[in-house]
């Protein structure tokens, strides 16, 4: 008898492959049970219908950056180097996992505004600490933190998600990973141009 724990994973392994290939809607439990080697029954016994099935997938591939960020956030100070050290940290996982990108592709695509209740944690608590920065002035207070969070979840996603069309279009190679270092290297001077504290 297979063991429950091996299925499971084969399970989440097969429901990603087809997930990134196709996005959520256009998927069946049929598919990924044909792809997994198993019966549609076990899916439902394991994670009950395809919408969990699809949440445990995110939860699972945004651990590894949870787990991280989770560490920075709560052991230190609430200040730019916090925050650049963050920017540099999404930047550096997107970079490693393209299949996320592509994954969060699909989530646009189909407006999944659902997020891993792991990243919405994340939000929350980077929020709170960009905040905690401000009131003791290392960062400017004329911006809503908020927004200061997604500005840097924007730079960082808008290049995973687009470099292709921007350089392809300038005849460079979207692959050259100098061009990812350059990029992150010059949001980083735009962006703290403007986040520290005025005057």
């Amino acid at each position: 008898m297979r063991n429950p724990e091996a299925t499971k994973k084969a399970i989440l392994d097969a429901a990603e492959r087809v997930f990134f290939e196709k996005g959520f809607a256009q998927v069946s439990t049929s598919e990924i049970a044909e792809e997994a080697g198993v019966t549609k029954s076990l899916i439902h016994h394991h994670f009950g219908s395809k919408e969990a099935l699809w949440a445990q997938v995110k939860m699972r591939r945004f651990k590894a950056y949870h787990d991280q960020q989770m560490v920075a956030l709560r052991e230190r100070p609430a200040d730019a180097q916090l925050l650049r050290h963050s920017i540099e940290l999404y930047f550096r996982f997107l970079q490693d996992n393209p299949d996320l990108v592509r994954m969060m592709t699909w989530m646009a695509l189909e407006r999944d505004t659902s997020t891993p209740e792991q990243f919405q944690l994340l939000t929350e608590l980077g929020i709170a600490r960009l905040a905690e920065g401000q009131a003791a002035g290392r960062l400017r207070r004329d911006v809503e933190p908020v927004m200061i969070l997604a500005a840097f979840m924007g730079l960082v996603e808008h290049w995973f998600l687009h470099r292709e069309a921007i350089f392809c279009c300038m005849g460079l190679d979207p692959k050259d990973r100098k061009l990812d270092e350059a990029y992150l290297q010059g949001i980083l001077k735009i962006f703290f141009e403007g986040v520290e504290p005025r005057g």
